[in-house]
């Protein structure tokens, strides 16, 4: 028991790999002259584009558009998703036109990759936001800026938690203790991307939940993975996930590494049962663990 604490305190002091915050946010088209819009995207997320007028729908022009599983325009929006995200500097661009002939004639946007966000819902104003509109959207910034600042606190408490005394002191142990299950290893038939679960554990406390797993990488290229997502097996029903850290800095051809997940305060029966899908930044090498106990 004691040595899964301190992998789990071990876990906690390394850098968590940069994970990409999913904003909503409310923007004007530039004027003439004035640089374009640009939209970060992200591979696997679905960004929604809501504009104030009604669009051309067979005017779409999108660079690159083989490389996005879907791209769907309604009367006034336009869903987004990639497979395979554009390259460090590079700017796919997205062009539509408006039905009412009225100036401006066209939306244009650049879609880019940035490590740290993604638009997840972006509502454009054709013309330049009226003070109310601003005041609204300033006060909007003002709460999610309050939220960040609380959730920070909250990790800064975790991230100070580095033995099991600090772990009691910042409330992240009480009486009830831990509660730990192993995770199979993945038969060989089931490999997925390359990579391969040889090892893994849960570990269960009234304020946190971690998986641990060795990750093995069969294949040619390094791998880090940035993002996971947990949910449950019955109902489907997502658990937010607070980090994932690592070892080391990435899992090398032929290496094993540790990759650890922390989720949520638990809030369901223990040993409830979850899917585990690890995602690397492009999106394209997966790795699923269909079945956790937590």
């Amino acid at each position: 028991m004691l040595g899964g604490l301190l992998l789990f305190t071990a876990a906690q002091a390394q850098s968590a790999s940069p994970v990409r915050e999913r904003r909503d946010r409310r923007v004007a088209l530039p004027r003439p002259g004035e640089p374009v819009l640009e939209v970060p995207v992200a591979a696997g997320i679905l960004t929604t584009l809501v504009l104030d007028s009604a669009l051309d729908r067979n005017s779409v022009e999108l660079e690159g558009r083989a490389r996005f599983q879907f791209v769907d325009v309604g009367e006034r929006s336009i869903n987004l998703k990639p497979t395979m995200e554009p390259g460090a500097g590079e700017r796919l661009m997205l062009r539509v036109r408006f039905t009412d002939g009225a100036s401006p004639e066209h939306a244009v946007f650049a879609l880019v990759s940035r490590p740290s966000e993604v638009d997840s819902h972006v509502e454009v104003s054709r013309r330049p936001l009226a003070p109310e509109a601003l005041q609204a959207e300033l006060s909007e910034v003002r709460a999610q800026l309050a939220a960040k600042d609380a959730e920070i606190a909250t990790l800064r408490a975790r991230g100070d938690a580095g033995s099991p005394a600090a772990l009691a002191l910042a409330g992240l142990l009480d009486e009830k203790g831990v509660s730990a299950r192993r995770v199979a290893q993945q038969p060989e038939a089931e490999m997925q991307s390359s990579l391969r679960v040889m090892d893994g554990f849960s570990l269960r406390a009234t304020a946190w939940a971690v998986v641990s797993l060795e990750v093995k990488n069969h294949g040619k290229a390094p791998w880090t993975p940035t993002e996971a997502r947990l949910t449950r097996s019955t109902g489907g029903v997502p658990v937010r996930v607070l980090g994932v850290h690592m070892k080391q800095p990435r899992i090398g051809p032929g290496e094993v590494g540790t990759v650890v997940v922390e989720a949520e305060d638990p809030a369901w029966d223990a040993g409830a049962l979850f899917r585990l899908e690890l995602v690397d930044a492009t999106g394209t090498r997966p790795l699923l663990v269909p079945s956790v106990a937590l």
